[in-house]
């Protein structure tokens, strides 16, 4: 998939040191009214409108979050402060590239319908399980009793923004998935192989 490795694992720590405060978080936060404004109407629609929001993935990760700079791609994104992280950038895509390679081989081999069907649409199955688990377990749902708060400035807390996610029950998904349901805990503890 087109997922940088290093990229992704170091939003992924920015996230869980910033979850659940508005400005700093790394993904699916709120949209604060002065970004939104600034935003294109392909951005809102993008954002904001079902279905086009749960393909947001591929675009997060070419653009990050509204509000945010930069690309999971970009070595000199502010997501990369080290000379060693900017590096590790540069490592993920020198092999996304090696496996673009990959791709034109087997579409080569086997054909445009068969990549699409190979690859193509379990990708985009991917993108959407991936956006919809992670929605709901930053966001609770549209029921006022599961509505979850985000903060922001003195207000936050590492403390009450790993609060700020919820456990949930995927039924078969959740044994398929070595126990996504489980966030709280990870949310606090993302060393533990809790999934083990």
């Amino acid at each position: 998939y087109w997922v940088p490795y290093h990229g992704w694992r170091i939003s992924h720590r920015n996230h869980h040191a910033n979850h659940g405060h508005v400005e700093n978080d790394e993904s699916w936060h709120p949209t604060r009214k002065s970004v939104y404004d600034k935003m294109d109407d392909l951005g809102r629609i993008g954002r904001l409108t079902l279905p086009w929001s749960m393909f947001a993935y591929p675009f997060y990760l070419w653009k990050r979050s509204p509000g945010k700079t930069g690309s999971h791609y970009d070595p000199n994104c502010d997501l990369f402060v080290t000379k060693t992280e900017k590096e590790q950038c540069i490592t993920s895509n020198v092999f996304l590239v090696a496996w673009l390679g990959v791709l034109a081989a087997c579409k080569t081999q086997l054909g445009i319908p068969a990549m699409i069907n190979l690859y193509v649409m379990p990708y985009w199955f991917f993108v959407v399980w991936l956006d919809v688990v992670t929605y709901l377990q930053h966001h609770g749902s549209h029921d006022p009793e599961e509505k979850l708060p985000w903060f922001r400035g003195e207000e936050w807390s590492y403390l009450r923004g790993g609060l700020t996610t919820l456990d949930r029950d995927y039924g078969i998904f959740s044994r398929i998935h070595h126990s996504i349901g489980i966030h709280v805990v990870h949310q606090f503890f993302p060393q533990i192989p809790h999934y083990q």
